[in-house]
């Protein structure tokens, strides 16, 4: 009975293409839009991990906070009314030091590097970030930097805060016609008021993936990055400078959140003891990732509903037109009654009809949805593939849609009376 009811289906559905298509429609769009999404969904979560991961999921960002605030980012908390932060409250080299002595078996070293804004030649604009070596490792690592011509900073470049500068392929070219003809060349620059000159050592071409970095610096600029050594920008020396946060980098295979504890536990109990009103808190890459997949997983989820509609939509779709394929077929139910066909019978052949229905278009939305998302992810910048379990659950979907919305007609036509069945015109 099952295959006689499965071949009754395929005829039925060739017997009427355009009906048939038509109300397939509605599935096909709504599998084709949670798959989608499901799709660039998983694209930017791999995406942000991939350029996140690494020495970038290594770091602690470690701030002085009011001592009132539970968090870094504890905003609820925050007293207006607390004395102003002094230098005294905030880290300085001696602290850096210590923390590199007392931890040195699980650190890499400490990143350090500040954003000025943009710098201004002529019409070209780059934003200007001065780094030390742990600060420039990281960003080689995170935006995939390669040299492409002269070198990166040396020894001697950090620890004399030597002026000289690394900038990026596109300025190069606009300024000086080519990366070879850059190297050498005195950029002279504007960057909030302040007149700078700096030697050009090298040019870096960078292979940075601009859809995970959009979500995670709010769109940030897409100018290219002018680097400095850290010293070189600093107007006193830096035993004398004092910070609002430090960047520790842990070695691989370290515990990272347990190092973050760790460190902030040293210093509060070392530095910040005594402190009436700030103290040591701390942050890691892995603690934003978790936010950030933890909303993009809610926008993913709720786009996913609201496709669904669509599903909802086409299963009705389903339901009206099994109805009327019903009506149209009244006889032929009589006449299988009246040669011993039960009502189960009847029940069942309907019934998978329906799901036929929604299984066929679960197919081509599946096909659909997975060539709409990777043809939107290669247009934005991110590499996504349906997941088995995104397939898996459309495909049971439609099969409860085509079950649920089936019912109805099916155990109407079950339960029609043969002999009136047969009258019917």
């Amino acid at each position: 009975m099952l295959l006689d009811n499965i071949r009754l289906a395929f005829s039925e559905l060739k017997a009427n293409k355009m009906r048939s298509i038509l109300t397939m429609l509605g599935i096909v769009i709504g599998i084709a839009a949670v798959i989608a999404i499901m799709t660039l969904g998983d694209g930017l979560a791999n995406s942000t991990m991939e350029t996140f991961g690494g020495a970038q999921a290594n770091q602690i960002e470690i701030d002085v906070i009011q001592k009132t605030m539970a968090n870094v980012t504890d905003r609820d908390n925050y007293d207006n009314a607390a004395r102003q932060i002094k230098d005294s409250d905030k880290f300085n080299v001696k602290m850096f030091e210590d923390i590199q002595a007392h931890f040195g078996d699980k650190l890499e070293g400490m990143r350090m590097f500040e954003s000025f804004g943009k710098i201004e030649s002529g019409d070209n604009k780059m934003e200007l970030m001065s780094v030390n070596p742990c600060g420039f490792e990281i960003e080689e690592e995170s935006k995939n930097i390669s040299i492409i011509a002269g070198r990166s900073f040396n020894v001697d470049d950090y620890s004399n805060g030597g002026k000289v500068m690394l900038i990026g392929k596109k300025s190069a070219e606009k300024l000086y016609g080519s990366a070879e003809n850059a190297l050498g060349s005195l950029y002279e620059g504007q960057v909030g008021g302040k007149y700078l000159t700096y030697t050009i050592v090298g040019v870096y071409e960078t292979k940075e993936n601009g859809a995970a970095m959009s979500m995670l610096t709010g769109g940030r600029s897409s100018y290219e990055t002018a680097y400095i050594p850290f010293k070189s920008y600093l107007e006193k020396p830096l035993e004398d400078m004092s910070f609002e946060w430090i960047v520790p980098v842990a070695k691989n295979g370290v515990d990272v959140e347990k190092l973050q504890k760790d460190i902030c536990a040293y210093l509060n109990d070392k530095y910040y003891a005594d402190n009436d009103t700030y103290k040591a808190a701390s942050m890691t890459m892995g603690n934003i990732l978790e936010q950030v997949n933890s909303i993009t997983g809610l926008i993913k989820g709720v786009l996913a509903a609201i496709a669904a509609i669509s599903l909802l939509v086409g299963g009705i779709g389903v339901m009206n037109i099994m109805v009327v394929s019903i009506t149209e077929r009244t006889r032929e139910i009589g006449t299988r009654k009246a040669l011993g066909a039960t009502n189960n019978d009847i029940r069942g052949q309907f019934l998978i009809e329906a799901i036929i229905i929604c299984l066929i278009g679960s197919a081509i939305g599946i096909l659909l949805g997975c060539g709409l998302g990777a043809g939107v992810g290669a247009v934005i910048g991110i590499n996504g593939a349906a997941s088995v379990k995104s397939i898996a659950v459309s495909v049971l979907f439609s099969m409860a849609f085509g079950l649920f919305f089936g019912y109805y007609p099916a155990n109407k036509a079950a339960k029609l009376n043969p002999i009136e069945a047969l009258r019917y015109e």
